[in-house]
């Protein structure tokens, strides 16, 4: 299964620590997500995303993931999102990819949420937390 990433899992730091071993060599390229925009989760560092027309969001996607990714996933994202399936850009082509999406019960704002502001501001403190075994 490929992924499409468009918060914290762009990082490949973050993503090597979610990851672990499954995320060596792991390729990703740039790509575009219609219909969707990113915004800040309420209270936290991290974004959602939620369907808005004749908007696209830019993330990565990766390469096929074994099913131990998948799990690694779905335990880093939490009860708070829902795994569907979108048509991703990237090269020039359209790929079927997974995408965690806001779910009924994820608090978000209107407020953009900014990658590189999100390196600069909250990276080292939330993958501390990580490694300490506190999902964020």
């Amino acid at each position: 299964m490929r992924f499409f990433f468009y918060g914290t899992l762009i990082d490949n730091d973050l993503r090597a620590l979610v990851l672990g071993a499954q995320a060596v060599g792991l390729e990703v390229e740039p790509a575009e997500l219609a219909g969707w925009r990113r915004v800040s989760v309420c209270g936290k560092t991290y974004p959602a995303v939620v369907q808005s027309s004749a908007v696209k969001t830019r993330g990565v996607l990766t390469r096929e993931l074994p099913d131990g990714a998948v799990a690694a996933l779905t335990a880093y994202e939490g009860p708070e999102y829902d795994l569907i399936r979108a048509d991703v850009s990237a090269s020039g082509e359209v790929s079927a990819a997974a995408v965690f999406v806001a779910g009924s019960s994820c608090r978000v704002s209107a407020r953009p949420w900014d990658f590189g502001a999100w390196q600069r501001l909250h990276k080292r403190t939330f993958m501390a937390l990580l490694l300490r075994g506190h999902l964020v």
